[in-house]
């Protein structure tokens, strides 16, 4: 266990916490008292009395905050909290005086005798004392509160943001295959033993969704190997009019990736490359580490089509806002996405920074 999780156990045991706090205090308080005061250790009467004003102000600050924590002042507004703060160490101060006066004249035997000037004048000056005590109680308290209400919030983000992730994961896998079965019905009639070869990719699909579906991220192999299976669906529909190549570099395999992430964008290559490219469309697939830093390229021959061309087509396509999404999801400022719209092929650019530790 390291310092920093050691420091992170110690904060978050909150008893152990108070009276650590507590005890150091009224020890630097002691301290404080015997620098300032040498005549406390000219008499073992005075340096006794000096431990029981100490041990009073530690019980009485104790009572102190069980009247704090029972009442919950510290989430009050901020005028009413200080009004509170001050009248209350006022209070306590005066209480702490008459403890010790108690406990001087049990001491000493001589009579127990409060005069208005000198009980004025004590509790004047150490008034600071309880003030400061509580000042630092509440300073926790409201930090405590600052400190949970932020780990709150961050859950939500993370519930929210893998919410967004489920969501933009489970409108690719329906759209993928509703095209899978439009074409193998298609196939059917024309080929049986491709119709049944077709069946076989679909259903390695599936079993791959259902195993790795259940995570957000998943190693680019993987991603790798159901963008395979994709194309290999594809390719016994067009044949010889679609061609494949794949340059991986053995270093990217295991980086993490968001699953479905190459997939949807090499279905838009093939179904805008078939309506723009000579035959054959040439599908590139090229993933590489430069620096600490994956780069995925996606590219197609043919020309980009813009939106409203799509519309009229009439292909519901995933759009690349989903992917876009999807990447600031993971990575909010890692990560760049662009588009290369050149007169003969259209190119995808994913490139995703990874610290060290990821």
């Amino acid at each position: 266990m390291n310092y920093v999780q050691i420091f992170k156990r110690f904060l978050s045991n909150r008893k152990f916490l108070f009276w650590f706090g507590h005890t150091s205090f009224w020890i630097i308080i002691w301290i404080n008292k015997l620098i300032t005061n040498p005549y406390t250790t000219e008499s073992l009467i005075e340096f006794v009395l000096l431990i029981c004003v100490i041990i009073d102000g530690y019980l009485i600050t104790f009572c102190l905050r069980c009247l704090y924590k029972n009442y919950i002042w510290h989430k009050v507004k901020i005028g009413y909290l200080v009004a509170l703060v001050f009248l209350c160490s006022y209070i306590v101060t005066f209480l702490w005086y008459v403890v010790i006066m108690t406990t001087y004249h049990l001491l000493n035997n001589e009579p127990l005798i409060f005069k208005l000037y000198t009980t004025l004048r004590w509790t004047t000056v150490n008034f600071t004392i309880i003030l400061l005590w509580s000042s630092l109680y509440f300073a926790y308290k409201i930090w405590e509160e600052w400190a949970e209400h932020e780990n709150q919030l961050e859950k939500e983000r993370t519930l929210l943001r893998t919410s967004q992730l489920e969501m933009l994961k489970y409108q690719i896998n329906p759209h993928f295959l509703f095209n899978s079965l439009s074409s193998l019905r298609g196939l059917i009639y024309v080929n049986q033993d491709k119709a049944r070869e077709m069946v076989t990719e679909i259903s390695e699909f599936l079993r791959y969704s259902l195993h790795e579906g259940k995570n957000n991220e998943v190693q680019l192999k993987k991603e790798i190997e159901i963008t395979k299976l994709y194309l290999n669906i594809e390719q016994v529909r067009y044949n010889e009019d679609l061609i494949v190549e794949y340059d991986i570099q053995t270093a990217t395999e295991n980086y993490n990736i968001p699953i479905f992430l190459i997939h949807p964008l090499v279905e838009n290559a093939v179904k805008y490359g078939m309506h723009t490219s000579k035959m054959p469309l040439k599908i590139s697939i090229v993933s590489k580490l430069i620096n600490n830093e994956l780069i995925i390229e996606i590219k197609n021959t043919g020309k980009w089509i813009d939106e409203k061309s799509k519309s009229e087509t009439k292909n519901n396509g995933i759009g690349l806002i989903n992917i876009q999404k999807r990447l600031d999801n993971f990575w909010p400022d890692n990560h760049s996405f662009e588009i290369i719209k050149e007169q003969e092929y259209v190119k995808v650019v994913i490139k995703i920074k990874y610290n060290n530790h990821e």
